[in-house]
């Protein structure tokens, strides 16, 4: 009697189970259902705070969540160090490489997503870096690449993405001349997040 009842008890369990137990296509639906319309990823220039920053990455995001209206909008602050050391070595490389993971994850698992990368000053720098880490494939995915105070200002995208760049560069900004040497035009880039988010929703 006693074994009987806890066989009945083990199939219910096994049976309750394999029903809650959801299916590969449910994870990849709920999965998908999860994706933004829209994923910018943002790196923030030389020694300022995590990770937005506070010359271009707020004011940009608060743009383009204006700008895009009615479509879900991501925007990813890149967590790198963003010391004068990564800035004068032309970029922090570790930031590159965690720009071009975090693009090249949403590319695979969110197929409608569009994607945006840019950046500010050194965030610039590792724009570019972590566009030349990506496949030809991921960067046809890319649909703009926005970057302000760009030291490489000058330095091709590669692929596809050239086509895809809005840079700003201020008047009197030594920055985009590739002089490390930051004067009052390298902090105003604040002002053009307007413009920065209406490239980019002509572009979604």
């Amino acid at each position: 009697m006693f074994s009987g009842a806890l066989n009945l008890i083990v199939v219910a369990l096994a049976l309750g189970s394999s029903l809650a137990a959801p299916t590969d296509v449910e994870v990849e639906l709920e999965a998908r259902q999860s994706c933004p319309d829209v994923a910018v990823y943002f790196a923030r220039g030389t020694t300022e705070v995590a990770t937005l920053g506070t010359v271009v990455g707020p004011p940009f995001q608060t743009a383009l969540a204006l700008a895009l209206r009615g479509q879900s909008l991501q925007f990813n602050g890149v967590p790198y160090p963003a010391t004068v050391a990564g800035y004068l070595a032309g970029g922090d490389v570790g930031g590159a490489i965690t720009m071009a993971n975090s693009v090249t994850s949403i590319a695979g698992s969110c197929p409608n997503t569009k994607i945006v990368i840019s950046g500010y000053s050194q965030g610039a720098q590792v724009t570019h870096l972590a566009a030349a880490r990506l496949s030809s494939t991921v960067q046809n995915r890319v649909v703009a690449v926005v970057t302000f105070g760009d030291p490489y200002r000058d330095r091709a995208l590669p692929g596809v993405l050239q086509s895809r760049r809005k840079t700003f560069c201020a008047y009197g900004d030594l920055i985009c001349e590739g002089q490390p040497i930051v004067l009052a035009p390298h902090l105003t880039y604040g002002a053009d997040a307007g413009e920065a988010a209406s490239f980019v929703a002509a572009r979604v």
